[in-house]
């Protein structure tokens, strides 16, 4: 093997490592869940992906919900587990974590943390096109026992609405 050929293989390598980046990078962005109540920003953290809450639409507690919060102000995590993250908001909340890119739109070893029951569980995601996001939640131990939603890239969507409460957006 001569000189040349030592060179373009590590040229050849360190190409494939960067297209395998940038299709890793393919799933950062902001997506609605299904019940299009909220927007989630998926982001790089260090070598792994994770997400949290960038926008909740109409973000505060109505009266009927007066036993989790007080009416009109925003939510709250209080339904988590320890009590001393019950008074943490949700908007901005990082509840997706750890996922690392396996190849073909796959993220895999991740956690999802379900604000809506206070738990944590083992969590997958698949890029099944460049606008569409099958999270699925799964029991660590079982992960046959799950449930599987679809996010869409956010679009046509005007945050600048005052129903959406979201992290960059100053209050008036």
């Amino acid at each position: 093997m001569n000189w040349k050929t030592i060179g373009l293989s590590i040229v050849m390598l360190g190409g494939s490592a960067s297209i395998q980046a940038q299709e890793a990078d393919s799933i950062v962005g902001k997506y609605l869940p299904p019940e299009k109540d909220s927007v989630i920003e998926i982001f790089k953290c260090g070598s792994k992906y994770c997400g949290r809450t960038f926008c909740i639409k109409e973000n505060y507690y109505r009266e009927s919900e007066a036993k989790n919060g007080k009416p009109g102000t925003p939510y709250l995590d209080h339904n988590n587990e320890d009590p001393k993250l019950r008074s943490r908001p949700n908007l901005g909340m990082e509840f997706l974590s750890g996922f690392d890119y396996e190849g073909e739109g796959l993220y895999k070893n991740g956690k999802v943390y379900n604000p809506r029951d206070g738990k944590t569980y083992c969590a997958k995601m698949t890029l099944e096109s460049p606008n569409t996001l099958a999270l699925k939640g799964h029991l660590c131990a079982i992960s046959f026992i799950g449930k599987t939603n679809n996010w869409n890239r956010l679009a046509g969507v005007n945050l600048d609405d005052p129903i959406w409460d979201c992290m960059n957006k100053t209050k008036k």
